[in-house]
């Protein structure tokens, strides 16, 4: 193999490697969003059993 085939090459798994990355920041920015939303939710669950028990206590 000579240098240049050598560069080449080095030059694809750099893009690879930049491929790979930017398809697991995607991932995490959705997993980020998901668990916000899910976070939402428990919030407003757990609104909404206070407010059952300060009615129940009542």
């Amino acid at each position: 193999m000579d240098d240049g085939e050598i560069i080449s090459a080095l030059d694809r798994a750099e893009r690879a490697l930049q491929r790979i990355e930017r398809a697991l920041s995607g991932r995490r920015q959705q997993s980020v969003g998901r668990e916000e939303h899910l976070r939402a939710r428990v919030r407003e669950v757990v609104e909404e059993l206070d407010e059952l028990i300060r009615e129940a206590a009542a």
